[in-house]
């Protein structure tokens, strides 16, 4: 499945590349790096790899529907767009590229699968990323298309001058680059269906209302002893979100999952959660109280001081702009958790989880993936701030700062570039 691309957008996703270099001998090696790197099989999507001299790098996944880009003007802003995001790889001095179409043709008989599929369409893509791709630096050697069960070679003068032109595509399970990245434990996996989140609840769980009893009550109060109970309520719960983010997994007794829950009704726990998250819970605690979100003493709880480099690095990490990588394995933990709360949670809740989600999957350069979530979280509460925020970000294209660059940049292999 997919997000069409609206006519003036490109949503990009753009992982690391597998940090050992890796050297492709044929069309084969391209598009399994492409399925390891991205983690799934793209479809109705556009990617490349950057290249530095023959090692691979980055990939860039676009959507691509070629029933939304008509002429050679919206062709080349579409090139123009993407050439953009790719050129952020410093390090390149050339790609390769693939059209992934949609599987809505596999069971086409056989004259249809012996005809290159290649169509006008796919040829002014190719002039257009061609001319766009050498302006920005990164001359594009070879476009393929992956249709129809097979692989084809577009613009490829004659059939038989263009190696591997209509071989079978079940020639990328038994290419090189696959075995090799199956053997030290890469893994690709179909895509979700829609968010692929389950679904929330209908309604509050009895330990849900409870705990967000308490949470409203948090900030009402006027004594010192009010504060003091605030106080012990915040660490308890980032304490409590810790454990998780650490790899513990979500505890077993609902009312401690409901007080995960209930927690993030408050912005300004929730983005702290957030940080905690992309680093440490000390840096984002002496972050949140140098820039004045939660009170100094949270900080002192964990020993954190407030610090003005952890304040403008917790002011970053909405928009995942920090030029410091984030510890993409606690991230992993965030999305798992949120997943696996989601089906007892309602209401606000369940928007702040789902945007949770949906920030990890754009964090990681997965706008698509994001905007589908964000689709169901609209669909559900059209009002929730960070929901309105995020598809805003998505709407627009926009490529999160740690997919930008090779030294922030996730990848579903786990491996890190060096």
């Amino acid at each position: 499945m997919h997000t069409d691309l609206p006519d003036d957008r490109v949503r990009p996703g753009l992982p690391v590349s597998i940090s050992a270099p890796v050297k492709a001998a044929g069309v084969a090696d391209l598009i399994s790096y492409i399925q390891h790197t991205m983690g799934f099989p793209p479809r109705n999507s556009l990617a490349a790899i950057s290249m530095t001299g023959r090692n691979l790098g980055a990939v860039l996944r676009c959507d691509w529907d070629p029933g939304t880009v008509r002429t050679w003007a919206d062709h080349s802003a579409y090139a123009h767009q993407f050439a953009g995001h790719l050129a952020r790889d410093q390090r390149a001095d050339g790609c390769v590229a693939v059209l992934f179409r949609d599987a809505d043709d596999r069971d086409a008989d056989d004259r249809q699968v012996e005809e290159d599929p290649t169509g006008e369409s796919d040829r002014l893509l190719a002039a257009a990323l061609e001319r766009e791709l050498s302006e920005v630096g990164l001359p594009l050697m070879e476009l393929w298309l992956v249709a129809r069960g097979r692989l084809w070679h577009v613009d490829c003068p004659a059939p038989g001058s263009c190696s591997g032109h209509g071989s079978p595509a079940s020639w990328v399970e038994t290419s090189v680059v696959n075995a090799s990245l199956i053997v030290e434990g890469s893994v690709v996996e179909e895509e979700p269906v829609g968010s692929g989140l389950p679904p929330a609840a209908e309604d509050f769980s009895v330990e849900l209302a409870w705990a967000l009893r308490n949470i409203r009550e948090i900030g009402l109060g006027a004594s010192a002893d009010d504060e003091a109970e605030d106080l012990e309520e915040l660490v308890y719960w980032l304490a409590a979100w810790e454990r998780v983010l650490a790899g513990e997994g979500l505890p077993e007794q609902p009312t401690e999952r409901a007080v995960l829950m209930a927690g993030l009704l408050l912005v300004e726990w929730r983005d702290c959660l957030l940080a905690a998250a992309s680093f440490t819970l000390e840096r984002a605690l002496s972050g949140a109280a140098w820039i004045g979100t939660l009170p100094i003493e949270a900080s002192l709880a964990f020993e954190a001081e407030p610090r003005e480099v952890n304040g403008v690095l917790y002011s970053s990490v909405v928009l995942a702009a920090s030029r410091r990588a984030p510890d993409w394995e606690r991230i992993a933990h965030l999305k798992n958790a949120c997943t696996g709360l989601l089906s007892e949670a309602a209401g606000p809740v369940a928007s702040a989880l789902r945007c949770l989600a949906a920030w990890v999957e754009w964090a990681r350069g997965r706008g698509s993936a994001a905007g589908r979530i964000l689709l169901e979280c609209r669909h559900e509460d059209p009002d929730y701030p960070l929901g309105q925020l995020l598809g805003e970000i998505v709407d627009r294209g926009m490529l999160s700062g740690w997919a930008a660059r090779r030294e922030t940049a996730w990848s579903a292999t786990a491996r890190r570039t060096s």
